[in-house]
Formats: structure tokens, C-alpha cells, sequence
């Protein structure tokens, strides 16, 4: 009951809810923490993002040196070849000696 002197007034609080005492101060931590993982996202995509361009490049920076090493083991099994009919066929070496000295057997001409 109101109390004397007091009819017709309505209490100062009556209007307005008050949050529950565990309520209270419970957002504080939780934007601090949605706060924290805002600038952690940000910086992680700011570290990978870079991170992904080297990737990229590294990747490319491979498969051109991977066209490099078959490009070199044909040129090796070329080599190969010749180095091995240079030991064994005489025709051939005659053939490169004459090529590589401008050599002529008599009577022949060099022809350009």
C-alpha cells in the first residue's frame, strides 16, 4: 500500500526495467571479445593475402622451372647421342671434324 501523503504517485522506478544483476556489465566482455576477433580476422587477411600472391608466384616460378629441367634432359640425351657416336662412329666424326675445321680431302670444294 502507498504509504500516507504519498496517493496518486507512482513510484520512480515503475516505468523502467531493470536488467537482471548478471545482465549487468556482461556486454562489456563480450564487445571487448567480438572486438579482438574483428582485429584478429583483419589482420590474418592482411597476412594471407600476400602470403597467397607469393604462393601464386611460387607456383609459377615451378612450372617454368619444370619446363626448364625437360627442356635441359633433352638437350643431355642429345648430347648423349652425339658424345656416344663421336666414340663410335667414324663417318660421323670424320663428318663433324671437317664441318667444325673447314677440312677438305683433295679435290673437294667447300661449298657455302
Amino acid at each position: 500500500m502507498a504509504e500516507p501523503g504519498e496517493a496518486g504517485k507512482e513510484p520512480k522506478d515503475a516505468g523502467a526495467v531493470a536488467p537482471p544483476a548478471e545482465k549487468q556489465g556482461a556486454d562489456i566482455p563480450f564487445l571487448l571479445a567480438a572486438g579482438i576477433a574483428v582485429v584478429a580476422a583483419f589482420v590474418l587477411v592482411r597476412n594471407l593475402l600476400p602470403a597467397k600472391e607469393d604462393l601464386s608466384l611460387t607456383l609459377r616460378r615451378e612450372q617454368e622451372l619444370r619446363q626448364e629441367i625437360d627442356r635441359l634432359r633433352e638437350e643431355q640425351e642429345l648430347l648423349e647421342k652425339q658424345e656416344e657416336a663421336l666414340r663410335t662412329d667414324d663417318r660421323y666424326k670424320e663428318r663433324v671434324l671437317r664441318g667444325q675445321t673447314g677440312m677438305t680431302k683433295p679435290g673437294e670444294w667447300i661449298v657455302r
